[in-house]
């Protein structure tokens, strides 16, 4: 229906191959407006004229396979063609059954939400895409972006997965007129998008769910039109070269969904060789997504998460198939022990990158003993075995223990590097980045993604170096991709010692930082030692910049001459070498400095504790040492900074350590 209420009924012009629909004004009189939306129709008797089965197609036997080929067959279809001339209208035979692809496709959601999904399609020409907000369909959309959905949702109508409740409702309560309106849809689509694309249209996620939408639709439908456009769509998605070597490089998670598709549509027709050579794709893409040690490419916790459930409709689609699914799930089992080292103590996943801190999904990692531990937030499952670890994603995770005592430590912190492969979108420019959580509060945190819309300066800002909490380098030129590179990951946890870290930053072309950390497990303290050496050039003006970003709902102030951080009755002393003063900046209406990202799109203010170091004229080398000491409120932890180490002391222990440094000698600024 229109905004007016009008039901969405193919124009004359445009109904050229189409059924007539069934109009639901009478049937609607009849039911009542609760029920026309969602009730049976009455069934139609099929004319004299031949039409095609609608009886869903099932899934040809697959035929002996070798070792998957990269070869590529010869389309075994027609080129996809315009909808023929105008002919009567035929009555299209109900579906009684979805296509055996559907589900494994797009397995089964909460049935409400199906529900309520398919009624606003039909009703209200209403598109919700979540995160990527909302779009409004006319009886022939123009698919064009619209000002209530963002650059995500402005591309997702080109997936056209968002229609897949008008069918999976229809066929399921036999609903003629949602049926027609999807199969409508699909129809001017294809019709709108002959010839040559615009490069989002086949681009990323957005061609690899249309190419799983259409074999759906395809195969359930029975339609000629439907089913050249479902192929045509794979011969796109699978020319990918990936399958060549046994890890794909420059890829990321889009490329699962492409090949996904494709080995969907080759399979359901029979073509072995062409499926073959999806699956090699698809393994190879899967190896280059994943490292070797379980970590994502994506510079995100939160998409390795994704990335699993993208596995898991591998596997199904090679069930599906019926071939074996080898290697997808030993790589599914790799990422359960990285996602469980960045949850935090509060069983929320860190917000790095463009990821927000949020609960694992229900279903992750079934069956996992550790994913189970994490996901049910200590309830049930096993704890993962290590409490400090180093990832080639770019990741070190440290913490104090996984079944803290209550009012015991819960220390909890993330340190960011590069990645070994290549970045992705999803990556943020963290590196050195430090986030630290301990007595059950998110002290400096990671300001998350905010939204995926491109012209939106806050997105913008929240991906660059200076939204985090890492070092930049004023007046000096920068190539970032340099890379912030591991120097030393190493920890005696096992014997309740420290752990020491260290990344250096190569961005900065005349001056080069190293970050490294030290948690002292002892004293429950985290000391940072920031090493400037600026020996190789001589501009006026160089300043190291450091940033504290402190998350949503925590405080700052002075107890004499120390900054403490308050939330509740929580505190956290920082502590600095050096007389350069810190400054307290919050985030202000149309600024960009100091703000978080709540929920998906919702902007939360903070502050940013900072400060700046000059950089002597005649080039130097630089020791800037910060202790981060979490405590109650009125416990007393003295902490002192001096040339042989930092000294603190909890509860009657004192410890002296030498701040962790690679270079020794350079003076404590």
């Amino acid at each position: 229906m229109g905004d007016d209420g009008r039901m969405f009924l193919a124009s004359p012009l445009l109904r050229v191959g189409l059924p007539t629909l069934i109009s639901l004004c009478c049937l609607g009189a009849a039911l009542g407006p609760a029920q026309a939306a969602d009730a049976p129709t009455p069934a139609v008797t099929p004319s004299s004229t031949q039409v095609p089965s609608a009886t869903a197609s099932p899934t040809p036997t697959p035929a002996p396979s070798a070792s998957a080929s990269v070869a590529v067959t010869p389309s075994v279809s027609p080129p996809v063609v315009a909808p023929p001339a105008p002919v009567p209208a035929v009555p299209i035979p109900m579906p009684t059954a979805l296509g055996s692809w559907c589900r494994a496709l797009f397995p089964l959601t909460a049935p409400a939400a199906e529900r309520n999904a398919a009624q606003q399609l039909l009703s209200q020409g209403l598109i919700n895409f979540g995160k990527g907000g909302t779009y409004r369909l006319t009886e022939h959309p123009n698919w064009k972006p619209q000002a209530s959905s963002d650059t995500s949702g402005d591309r997702h109508v080109n997936s056209l997965n968002w229609a897949l409740p008008l069918l999976f409702r229809g066929v399921q309560v036999q609903n003629q007129a949602m049926v027609d309106r999807f199969r409508q849809l699909m129809l001017y689509w294809i019709a709108d998008h002959q010839g040559k694309r615009s490069y989002w249209v086949d681009a990323s996620i957005y061609g690899g769910l249309r190419t799983e939408t259409l074999v759906c639709a395809a195969q359930t439908l029975n339609d000629p039109i439907i089913t050249a456009a479902a192929l045509q769509d794979a011969r796109t998605m699978v020319k990918s070269n990936a399958g060549a070597a046994l890890v794909a490089t420059g890829v990321n998670n889009t490329d699962l969904i492409r090949q996904t598709g494709a080995l969907a549509a080759f399979c359901w027709i029979g073509d072995w060789p062409t499926r073959d050579r999806a699956w090699a794709n698809l393994v190879s893409i899967a190896n280059g997504v994943i490292h070797p040690d379980g970590s994502d490419i994506e510079g995100s916790p939160s998409y390795a998460v994704y990335i699993e459930k993208l596995l898991s409709s591998v596997e199904a689609a090679a069930a599906t198939c019926g071939m074996p699914a080898d290697p997808i799930p030993t790589l599914r089992n790799r990422l359960f022990d990285f996602v469980a080292q960045s949850i935090r103590p509060d069983f929320l996943q860190e917000s790095i990158g463009d990821g927000i801190s949020a609960s694992l999904r229900g279903t992750f990692g079934a069956a996992d003993g550790q994913a189970e531990w994490v996901r049910t937030g200590g309830k049930s499952g096993t704890p993962p075995p290590t409490i400090y670890s180093a990832y080639d994603g770019g990741y070190i995770f440290g913490r104090a223990g996984w079944q803290p005592q209550p009012g015991q430590a819960d220390s909890y912190y993330s340190l960011r590097y590069s990645s070994t492969r290549p970045g992705t979108a999803h990556t943020h420019d963290d590196g050195t980045g430090l986030t630290f959580f301990s007595k059950g509060v998110e002290w400096i945190g990671d300001p998350g993604p905010y939204r995926y819309e491109n012209s939106d300066p806050l997105r913008a800002y929240l991906k660059t170096r200076a939204a985090h909490s890492g070092l930049t380098v004023g007046k000096v030129d920068r190539s970032r991709w340099s890379g912030v590179k591991k120097l030393t990951a190493a920890s005696d946890w096992a014997t309740g010692g420290n752990d020491t870290s260290c990344v250096q930053d190569n961005t900065w072309k005349s001056v080069t930082l190293v970050r490294c950390t030290q948690f002292v497990r002892s004293v429950d303290a985290m000391i940072v030692t920031d090493y400037v050496n600026a020996s190789k050039a001589k501009p006026k003006g160089r300043f190291t910049w450091q940033r504290w970003q402190l998350a949503p709902g925590v405080n700052s102030g002075y107890e004499g001459s120390t900054l403490v951080l308050s939330k509740g009755d929580k505190n956290l002393d920082i502590v600095k070498s050096g007389v350069d003063p810190w400054v307290i900046d919050y985030a202000k209406p149309g600024g960009k400095i100091g703000w978080f990202t709540g929920a998906w799109g919702e902007k939360l203010p903070s502050q940013v504790i900072n400060r700046q170091v000059p950089i002597p004229k005649a080039g130097v080398s630089q020791a800037l040492v910060t202790v981060l000491v979490p405590r109650n409120a009125g416990e007393q932890v003295p902490v002192s900074i001096a040339a042989n180490g930092v000294t603190i002391t909890r509860g009657g222990l004192t410890i002296t350590t030498p701040a962790p440094m690679p270079h020794l000698g350079a003076p404590l600024l």
